[in-house]
């Protein structure tokens, strides 16, 4: 449940005037303390009865308002589009309640630390981005992530995995991502060197708790593009702009187990005992497309798919 943010709005119980018992429902208590808009406030109770708020942030994505509640007492979270849609639920699972497959991925993955909270995630709508502007598409079935804290003396980590066992996530720790924000803060001022004020702008409008680690300018065509390099929380995201600051191609790492089940279909059909080393999901002139780097007997190749599988190159 961590996505790119406009503005974070963190609220404890108590700066929410919230009591843990009291007679007011869930959606009374959020109503009254912060006016959320009456779907979400509804979307909540229907999901979560009787949970009490322990923290909640606002955030805002291509546009779209989100708000992420957690609750007390082991309940979750719960994370709300503006017109009430449930993009993602959130409860505290054990080790040996999830798929055999997930958890034998995470112990591996953990390599003898200790695994901490286990939470199940329920994912029921995304959004898709054109440019700058996002719609949320309600899933026809929920997509379902475990994400793991990994626990190791004092470093404390994390690994999201799928029920098949597929790494979502890797195993990051604490520290690790303190040296790369340490180093993203180079990179970034770096970047900022080579772009335009225009394209910066649209950038930081789009992504504005992305962190720019590169930045290179190229001509073709005569036309001048702008390519920016960038990490927003755990989405690496890259990008081309005109001069104007038009985003003409986005990039972002996906997880293999997200492809369209015909573009698998596809790839096991042309390339027989394929291995997917890399995902991205393209978004070029306002076609939507897969591009992919994978392994076929030894050999790394790239390929590029549409939604319905059909290789593109």
């Amino acid at each position: 449940m961590k996505r790119s943010l406009t503005f974070i709005m963190v609220l404890s119980v108590m700066a929410l005037g919230l009591a843990v018992a009291g007679p007011m429902s869930l959606q009374e208590q959020a109503q009254k303390a912060i006016k959320l808009p009456p779907a979400v406030a509804q979307a909540v109770k229907a999901n979560c009865p009787g949970a009490v708020i322990d923290k909640m942030d606002v955030e805002k994505e291509a546009g779209i308002a989100l708000y992420d509640f957690e609750f007390k007492a082991g309940r979750g979270e719960i994370e709300v589009a503006e017109d009430g849609t449930v993009m993602d639920i959130a409860t505290i699972v054990a080790l040996k309640d999830i798929p055999k497959p997930a958890a034998e991925a995470i112990l591996k993955a953990a390599a003898g630390a200790k695994v901490g909270q286990l939470e199940k995630s329920e994912i029921r709508a995304e959004i898709k981005k054109n440019g700058e502007k996002g719609t949320i598409v309600k899933l026809a079935a929920p997509k379902y992530v475990y994400e793991a804290e990994v626990i190791q003396g004092e470093k404390r980590g994390e690994v999201q995995v799928a029920p098949d066992g597929k790494i979502v996530e890797g195993l990051k720790w604490g520290a690790d991502e303190e040296k790369a924000e340490e180093m993203g803060e180079k990179e970034e001022a770096e970047g900022k060197e080579v772009l335009p004020p225009t394209v910066l702008d649209a950038f930081k409008k789009a992504y504005p708790k992305a962190v720019i680690r590169g930045a290179s300018k190229e001509t073709e065509k005569g036309v001048t593009y702008y390519e920016v390099e960038s990490v927003d929380g755990k989405m690496n995201r890259d990008l081309l702009y005109t001069a104007d600051g038009k985003a003409v191609e986005v990039e972002e790492a996906i997880a293999p187990g997200a492809l369209p089940a015909a573009v698998v279909k596809a790839l096991a059909k042309a390339y027989p005992g394929y291995k997917i080393l890399k995902a991205e999901d393209m978004l070029k002139d306002g076609q939507k497309l897969f591009e992919l780097e994978i392994q076929v007997n030894g050999k790394k190749m790239g390929v590029t798919l549409d939604p319905a599988g059909k290789i593109i190159q």
